[in-house]
């Protein structure tokens, strides 16, 4: 019984998605609309039978299974457990968009169109906030931000990614809409260089930069390869070349070097730095794999292990931190390696699918990597806004071998 259509399942998905970038309490408000929603829509229960028959529903639920089986670690107390389950919930995200999303392109356009549209407008919001033009933005009226310093270039290099693809995608489109899309993607790359201070930010575009160029020689004649393959290191280079002479951009990439080679000078000072902090987290969170590599400590318990871990040491050697600023060694402390093997399986998955040809390919696959590369200076997929952004993108980003 279809009380509720699936189209407007999909873009509740979507808006979930998009509203991550931004609000945690919209988007969880529009979680829970569509967890009440999916029981009111008959055609859920039908493709959710194809999907159970998928290897990928048998990784998913050994994920998930791993994850709760990490509360009944006599590590921590129970409420820390209780409280790490349901941050994870956002892995829910994942099995729904296979199921809301099986090969139905049209609503992944529409989806794509939604997340977009939904960044670019925060963007334009947050020029405005910074410049002061308008009295009703100015600090200390509106506090306003797309997201951490972090993320919010890696959220404008997926909104990059969208137009791009859309551009490669209709190369026979009217010479307007080439324009305003080329367009688009420069003013993006403009606003990454200039105006984001997130250095994830920065690898996220030139990786969406090098899978689009691949895209565009990939739909070249061979006659044009060579031609395409210039086209790509130049595209790649100029990039480079503009978040150096940035001096925003350079300036980052220039205090990320120097701290990274004065990290034990640094840490010996007691000397607080981003990159130097992330050496030391990093240092001995390698020093407990040993000991938690088989079956790890348990879902959300990693802030106490690594306390017992440096207890015996002081400043900022002895700093305790929940977040090893490294997505795989988290998932390794807490889901031992057979919790990693599963986690990696699924990102190779969504990458590596047989049968997938579809347009969005690259774009999909684009984003999946901007946030492997960086997760491995951070925990993303634990994290609320971007752990909801890439679970519902894995989700979005599937195939079936059936067509509609």
């Amino acid at each position: 019984m279809n009380i509720i259509k699936i189209e407007q399942l999909q873009i509740i998905f979507s808006a979930i998605i998009a509203l991550s970038v931004i609000s945690p309490p919209l988007a969880n408000l529009f979680e829970l609309i569509l967890i009440i929603s999916l029981f009111f829509c008959g055609t859920v229960f039908a493709q959710s039978r194809i999907y159970i028959q998928t290897i990928d529903f048998k990784i998913h639920l050994s994920f998930g299974i791993l994850l709760l089986i990490g509360i009944f670690y006599p590590l921590v107390d129970a409420q820390t457990y209780l409280n790490s389950i349901l941050s994870w919930r956002k892995f829910l995200l994942l099995p729904i968009g296979y199921i809301l999303f099986q090969n139905y392109k049209i609503q992944k356009d529409k989806a794509f169109k939604i997340i977009f549209y939904f960044i670019f407008g925060l963007t334009i919001i947050n020029l405005i906030y910074k410049s002061n033009i308008l009295n009703f933005f100015k600090p200390g009226i509106i506090a306003y931000q797309i997201g951490t310093t972090s993320s919010e270039g890696m959220f404008v290099s997926v909104a990059l990614a969208i137009v791009l693809s859309s551009a490669l995608n209709n190369a026979n489109a009217p010479w307007i809409e080439k324009i305003l899309k080329y367009s688009a993607a420069t003013y993006f790359i403009l606003y990454i260089i200039l105006f984001t201070t997130g250095r994830s930010g920065y690898l996220a575009m030139l990786i969406v930069l090098a899978f689009m160029m691949m895209k565009f020689i990939a739909s070249q004649t061979s006659r044009k390869v060579i031609a395409s393959v210039a086209l790509l290191a130049s595209g790649v280079l100029l990039a480079m070349t503009l978040l150096m002479k940035s001096e925003t951009s350079s300036r980052r990439i220039e205090q990320a070097i120097v701290e990274f080679q004065q990290s034990e000078k640094n840490a010996n000072e007691n000397v607080v730095t981003s990159i130097g902090q992330r050496v030391i987290f990093w240092k001995n969170t390698l020093q407990m794999v040993p000991e938690y590599f088989l079956v790890g400590a348990g879902t959300g318990s990693f802030k106490a292990v690594y306390a017992k871990q440096v207890s015996d040491k002081s400043g900022l050697e002895g700093a305790i931190t929940q977040d090893p600023h490294n997505q795989y060694l988290k998932i390794l402390i807490e889901q031992g390696i057979l919790g990693l093997v599963i986690f990696v399986a699924i990102l190779f998955r969504s990458l590596f699918q047989k049968k997938f040809k579809e347009e969005h390919y690259m774009l999909g696959a684009s984003v999946i990597c901007i946030w492997m590369a960086t997760s491995c200076f951070n925990a993303h997929f634990s994290t609320f806004m971007e752990g909801t952004f890439i679970w519902g993108w894995l989700g979005l980003f599937n195939k079936y071998p059936i067509n509609r």
